[in-house]
């Protein structure tokens, strides 16, 4: 355990294609947040697929990887590493060959069912309270293709397909070096249907809402699909991705890697691949499907949360304590301005003081939290400090509007307060504009309350006049500096709510 009473932990999925590296920093109640990722190609799958077992160059590239992923995970201070391994492992002869070679490295490995794969992966991509709609998930791997169908938690249909990238690369015969005529491309497509009709039938059966894709290979195609359309690799169409295949097939080995868009990496698996993608979006009667970059190493992550007895899964909640945390913020006086600005909040609401949205209030919940995590650089200036923190911050669950509405309360809730002709509030409206100055001129009262970060408030009432709103601060401290320096605010919470500011001890 580190000082700060966090847990690291190493989560390593060894695939058919590549081996991949997650490492996550726990602390108190939280989600975790990644400190470092990676992944490598080794291709465990190449000689396997062609000869049922794997060569010991193979393993032996495997060894290096996997010695350079614990050394990675140890410095970072990992105090446990949990590796998985799916398709390849499963099948080879001679995995016990490899299961040592990895543990000579001090790392002992699960080799997976694909039933246990899917769970993970729905896991990873869903979460654990799953989707609200019924969802289908598609994660084609080196060595199989997992398929799940679900809605909430239920699991409602699960199977690992004997598809993979790199097996129908590999295994049939043709040489995916050279051009592939239609014939060629056509059989592809048919060994696809061949090995999934009887799980195409029953998800049509059951049916689906929307459609997901993760893993190397779903990115990979769609990054190429973007690439002739606008960039916007987060989903795929089917036609998109029946011109991208034309295109791939009909080029040799160093033609495709020149594709727009195209991973050199993958030239070789993904006409392969692409033809499982293709004909399982023909097949389920797919025009769009979701692109997702999460699998099963984030499945690892949230498995390991719940067996730890982990139960609140809230996103932006974790993501918001995880940056406080890291910024070793003051948690006592955040927990105090966090409460005394949603008790003003509230009470200002029920006043007629305004009608802001609960999606504001909660933005407004996550800023007192994070309003000081700026102090982590310098006290001075502290205010411009968070600001900037959270707005780089890419916290999970959040999108940029979102980041820059709590960073702009942070930035405000010190130091001089902007009119609403300032340009940070360029691109947005006036109500938009409105709602923020009086969320951040809130969370600045509230800031203020807690002055000598002592908790001195233990109630307030809040009452509106024609012409005033007057606060009435309950307190067995001293709180004349926090009323003197409210007082000192009176025109800008004017400039806001367009009444005065009375302030007094009960």
């Amino acid at each position: 355990m580190e000082d700060d009473g966090s847990k690291v932990v190493s989560f390593i999925d060894i695939g058919t294609n590549s081996i991949h590296i997650l490492v996550v920093r726990f602390f108190k109640d939280t989600m975790g947040t990644p400190i470092y990722q990676d992944k490598e190609s080794v291709r465990l799958g190449q000689h396997l697929f062609r000869y049922g077992f794997i060569d010991r160059e193979t393993i032996e590239k495997t060894r290096i990887i996997i010695s350079n992923f614990v050394k990675i995970s140890r410095d970072l201070g990992a105090e446990q590493i949990i590796a998985y391994a799916t398709c390849a492992a499963r099948e080879a002869s001679n995995r016990k060959e490899l299961q040592d070679a990895m543990k000579a490295e001090g790392l002992d490995v699960k080799i997976v069912s694909g039933l246990e794969e899917a769970r993970l992966i729905k896991l990873g991509v869903f979460g654990p309270e799953g989707p609200s709609a019924k969802s289908l998930e598609i994660d084609i791997g080196g060595g199989s293709t997992e398929i799940i169908l679900c809605k909430g938690k239920e699991t409602l249909f699960s199977d690992s397909l004997s598809l993979g990238s790199g097996r129908l690369a590999f295994e049939i015969g043709q040489d995916h070096e050279r051009a592939l005529t239609f014939s060629d491309y056509d059989y592809l497509r048919r060994h696809v249907d061949m090995m999934s009709y009887r799980t195409c039938r029953k998800v049509r059966e059951i049916g689906f809402e929307r459609a997901y894709g993760s893993s190397g290979t779903m990115i990979a195609l769609a990054k190429m699909c973007a690439a002739k359309r606008d960039g916007d690799a987060s989903y795929m169409m089917y036609y998109e991705l029946v011109e991208v295949m034309k295109e791939l097939y009909t080029k040799g080995l160093e033609e495709r890697k020149e594709v727009l868009g195209m991973n050199p990496v993958r030239a070789d698996i993904i006409v392969a691949g692409g033809a499982i993608a293709e004909e399982l979006m023909y097949l389920l009667g797919i025009d769009r499907i979701e692109i997702t970059d999460k699998g099963m190493k984030q499945g690892m992550e949230i498995d390991y949360l719940l067996s730890e007895g982990y139960s609140n899964f809230d996103v932006k909640e974790s993501s918001v304590m995880n940056l406080a945390k890291r910024c070793q913020y003051d948690e006592v006086h955040a927990e105090t301005v966090q409460r005394n600005a949603l008790l003003i909040f509230d009470k200002m609401k029920e006043e007629g003081l305004h009608n802001i949205s609960d999606d504001m209030r909660m933005l407004l919940s996550y800023a007192a939290t994070l309003h000081d995590i700026g102090e982590f650089i310098s006290y001075p200036k502290h205010h411009l400090h968070s600001y900037i923190i959270i707005l780089n911050s890419y916290l999970l669950g959040f999108d940029n509007e979102e980041l820059r509405t709590m960073a702009l309360m942070a930035r405000f809730h010190h130091g001089n307060f902007p009119p609403k002709e300032s340009k940070q509030f360029r691109d947005m409206n006036l109500k938009e504009i409105s709602e923020l100055r009086k969320c951040a001129m809130i969370l600045r009262i509230a800031d203020i309350l807690d002055r000598h970060r002592n908790s001195a408030i233990d109630w307030i009432e809040i009452k509106v006049s024609a012409h005033d709103v007057s606060f009435l601060l309950g307190s067995d401290y001293d709180i004349s500096m926090e009323i003197w320096k409210l007082r000192t605010i009176k025109e800008e919470f004017e400039m806001v709510f367009d009444l005065g500011l009375k302030v007094k001890k009960a």
